[in-house]
């Protein structure tokens, strides 16, 4: 009979500190530990003067919720300790802004931490569905990453040059969710013997994109923010059904999806770190 009960005893510890430990690893630590992906990517379209060029990319910030000023200046520093040529962000800027709009100092604070962020190439940045929740808060957004020294693209493209006359060109789409992307106009001038780079908060975009694309960067899913084995993630939000994490090969176009930095709804993640990314370009020549 004792045996039987220190048995019991033992099952229930070990179930409560399983449980303490995953209660733990959703709430404390996969919030918080930024993952980093470093990836060469190799395109014969990729001009000389860029080999070795370093685009790194990074979204979904949600600022103002749970993402604050300890920890954003956490990912700002791990930028800048990888030194990027080039910084792109992804969208989501704050977090529900049209139900707790940012204060004076929370604009100013946010600016702050953008305006360290360094890339000798520029800083370029799309909007996402968060941003566009209302007219106000879509120019808020822009005005604050363009404070923050971040050229804001809306179903445009611009050429990045490096030391020549060669560039890469840069594409940046509306959201699909709340915004109008219009990719006529996006890719109006660019030709494919350029090499594109196209950036859309949602993923699912890409089965429309045209082929004079090379490489799709995108965020909005979180990656699932919650993530469990065998079922993946438990929720999907929408235009990022298709494809929500990692990279994927769609119509000869490359894909890659970030989780993103920040949390929104509840400040957990399971299965689904916060990520940065950095791509190291090559023409594999």
């Amino acid at each position: 009979m004792k045996l039987k009960i220190v048995r019991w005893l033992l099952v229930i510890l070990v179930t409560m500190t399983l449980l303490t430990g995953l209660i733990y690893e959703m709430t404390v630590w996969g919030p918080r530990r930024l993952s980093v992906e470093i990836v060469t990517l190799n395109d014969s379209l990729i001009p000389t003067n860029f080999e070795g060029v370093n685009v790194l990319f990074f979204s979904d910030a949600h600022y103002n919720k749970f993402m604050d000023k300890d920890r954003f200046s956490d990912v700002v520093s791990r930028i800048n300790q990888l030194g990027p040529d080039i910084v792109i962000f992804g969208g989501d800027l704050f977090d529900h802004p049209s139900v707790e709009y940012p204060s004076t100092d929370i604009q100013d604070e946010l600016i702050a931490l953008l305006s360290t962020i360094v890339a000798p190439l520029g800083k370029y940045a799309v909007v996402g569905n968060h941003d566009l929740e209302s007219p106000r808060t879509k120019q808020m957004t822009i005005n604050v990453l363009q404070a923050g020294g971040f050229e804001v693209l809306i179903n445009q493209n611009i050429p990045i040059y490096n030391k020549d006359e060669s560039f890469i060109r840069l594409v940046g789409l509306d959201s699909q969710l709340l915004g109008d992307p219009n990719i006529e106009s996006a890719y109006q001038g660019v030709n494919e013997n350029e090499f594109v780079i196209t950036v859309s908060h949602t993923p699912d975009i890409i089965d429309d994109l045209p082929s004079s694309t090379n490489w799709v960067l995108a965020g909005h899913s979180h990656g699932g923010q919650i993530r469990l084995p065998i079922f993946n993630e438990i929720y999907t939000v929408p235009y990022a059904r298709n494809y929500v994490s990692k990279e994927h090969i769609v119509n000869g176009i490359r894909l890659n999806i970030s989780n993103g930095i920040g949390t929104t709804r509840w400040d957990i993640r399971l299965m689904a770190d916060p990520q940065i990314h950095l791509y190291t370009l090559s023409s594999g020549r």
